[in-house]
Parts: structure tokens; C-alpha cells; sequence
């Protein structure tokens, strides 16, 4: 009898040694979307009506969602890492992501309070398409705010550091930038700069991420839920309803 408790118990050891691995498999696929996505030109940015419209926060949320809070900081860090070296190759206007409190610091804290959004969501609306719609659209909101404020923070290091100086000057349209950056000193028009880019590609970016994410996200849940169900424990939708 004590030989077949010892038996159940390493199978049981196993059996979640493999959940275990599954997850990490799921995991590591999510990252190589992200950089994926952040380093081919066109994958990770829509443009539209002449408008670019990131997309990458998708993937994040999606990981998030699913893994958890833990996977979610994760992908969120994962996230902030590409964006610094596409900065760093990119020159012009995106080379100020080069400063870490600009491209890493507001995507861990994106990826670490997607879990608490969409557990809200989930506890005040049965319906899960309509839970994950507004999950998608508040957190990427969420995530526009928390990065264009930071940018805005990198604005007189430009005239302070040659290298970042230089490095906007590299890219295309750079002495633009560079003239475009010099008109934004003062904390009104600095204000009224943030404003735009929130009702523009803020407003933009969250619609995209709630027509997309929202649906491949509720489809991936419900595959999960009919064949893997243990890949969900941990994420908002561990119970699967």
C-alpha cells in the first residue's frame, strides 16, 4: 500500500514536472513573438491613415492572461529590452528609448498589473469576450500612459548628452526631430504634446488591441480549456470561466 502511495505521489511529480515544462515551452514562445515582432520593420508597428500603431503590447497581455502575473512581468521585460535595442539601431525620434526608464521600467510595470485588470474584469462581467474586450483596451491605455510621459522626461537630455544628441541626428528626419524636440521646453506645450499622442495613437492602439487580442485571446483560452487545462493555472483564467 506504501509502495503504491510513493507510486501516485511520483507520478503525480511528473505529471506536474510537465505542466511545469509546458508552461515555460508556451512561455518562451511568447518571447520570441515579442522580439519577433520588435525587430522585423512593419511586424510590430500597423501603419494606417498615416498613423503607425505599435502592436506589440498584444502578446504581452495574451501571456499575461494566460501564464499569469509572473509570465506577464516577464514579457513585459522582454518588451522593454527590444524596444532599447531597437532605439539603439534605429536612431531618430525612437532612439530615445535607449534610456532604460523610457523603454524597460514602464513595460515591467505594464506586465505586472495586467493580471489585477483583467481578474477585475473577469469578476464583474460573465461574459468573457466582453471581459477580455475591456481588459485589452484599459491596459493598453494604461500602457500609453505610463511610456509617453517618460519620453517626455528625455526631452532635455537630448541637449545635455552628445550621444543622444548624435544618435537622434543618425536617423532618418533626425535634425527634424532634433527641431521638433527643441519646441517642446516649456511643461504646456510638453502637455499638449502628451495629449496628442494619447488621443492619436493611445486611442488608436487600444481599438486594435481589443479587436485582436480580445478574440485570439477568448480562442486560445477555450482550446485550452477543452485540451490543456493545466497550462491555464496561475492566469486570470484558471478555472476556465
Amino acid at each position: 500500500m506504501a509502495w503504491k502511495g510513493k507510486e501516485m505521489k511520483k507520478e503525480k511529480e511528473v505529471l506536474t514536472q510537465r505542466e511545469k515544462t509546458r508552461k515555460m515551452t508556451i512561455l518562451a514562445m511568447f518571447i520570441a513573438i515579442i522580439v519577433v515582432m520588435g525587430m522585423v520593420p512593419f511586424l510590430g508597428f500597423i501603419p494606417l491613415f498615416g498613423l503607425s500603431f505599435q502592436i506589440i503590447t498584444i502578446p504581452v497581455i495574451i501571456g499575461a492572461v494566460i501564464l499569469g502575473r509572473k509570465a506577464g512581468v516577464i514579457l513585459g521585460l522582454t518588451f522593454g529590452v527590444v524596444s532599447l535595442i531597437r532605439g539603439a539601431m534605429s536612431g531618430g525620434f525612437d532612439f530615445l528609448f535607449v534610456l532604460p526608464w523610457i523603454s524597460i521600467l514602464p513595460r515591467v510595470i505594464f506586465g505586472f498589473i495586467i493580471y489585477d485588470v483583467f481578474k477585475f474584469y473577469k469578476k464583474i462581467i460573465n461574459k468573457r469576450i466582453i471581459a477580455l474586450a475591456l481588459g485589452f483596451l484599459t491596459v493598453s491605455v494604461i500602457h500609453t500612459l505610463l511610456v509617453v510621459p517618460m519620453i517626455a522626461t528625455g526631452f532635455p537630455i537630448v541637449f545635455e548628452s552628445p550621444n543622444i544628441y548624435n544618435g537622434i541626428l543618425s536617423g532618418e528626419y533626425g535634425e527634424s526631430t532634433i527641431d521638433g524636440i527643441a519646441n517642446l521646453q516649456a511643461f504646456r506645450d510638453i502637455m499638449k504634446w502628451i495629449l496628442g499622442v494619447l488621443v492619436t495613437n493611445g486611442i488608436g492602439e487600444a481599438i486594435l488591441a481589443m479587436l485582436i487580442g480580445s478574440v485570439v485571446t477568448d480562442r486560445l483560452i477555450a482550446y485550452l480549456t477543452n485540451n490543456n487545462q493545466a497550462i491555464l493555472r496561475g492566469g486570470v483564467y484558471e478555472d476556465s470561466n
